[in-house]
């Protein structure tokens, strides 16, 4: 599985670009109906969008995560994933334009099926994300890019062990060019 995912990741990475945004997050917070807390860090890049309209975007990109839990035992893992993007903008474009995005059964390749009292029935999951976000102008090419969201890991109930995985507040921010 760990194969396929990078094979996919080299794949998409190969395609003719038509957008670049490179993000840094981190965050983190407690995990529902569990006494552990998570934190996070990673790294996303998108490197493909699809055009519907000025207020529909679709992104296609890669994801680097690390979480932790403050347990003894099963303390953390790292998940690559593969994910889609939607970005819905309430209004035309603008210096500060601000939207809604929702990252949707992203497959991912986790480390480790367990992360303190939470299990995964094996290394698979998906990665979902959703949050509010900003884009600023700053230079005549690059955008800035803040992001505020929950991230989750699951199997989406595949398997019969599928204990979520949330970092209920992570923060993005990086650059469009």
């Amino acid at each position: 599985m760990k194969r396929l995912i990078l094979a996919l990741v080299a794949l998409l990475i190969g395609l003719p670009v038509s957008a670049n945004e490179l993000l840094l997050s981190a965050g983190g917070g407690p995990q529902p109906h569990s006494d552990q807390r998570n934190s996070t860090y990673g790294i996303d890049y998108s490197f493909k969008k699809f055009v519907k309209s000025y207020r529909q975007h679709i992104h296609l990109g890669v994801s680097y995560t690390r979480v932790e839990t403050d347990t003894d035992e099963h303390s953390a893992f790292n998940a690559l994933s593969i994910y889609p993007q939607l970005n819905l903008y309430p209004r035309q474009q603008s210096w500060g334009q601000p939207y809604f995005f929702v990252r949707a059964l992203g497959p991912s390749y986790i480390s480790s099926n367990q992360l303190g009292d939470r299990h995964q029935n094996n290394h698979f999951a998906f990665q979902a994300q959703v949050g509010y976000a900003a884009r600023i102008n700053w230079k005549s090419k690059e955008d800035l890019v803040l992001m505020v969201s929950w991230k989750h890991f699951s199997n989406a109930n595949l398997f019969s062990e599928n204990d979520g995985i949330d970092m209920p507040f992570v923060i993005n921010v990086g650059l469009n060019f």
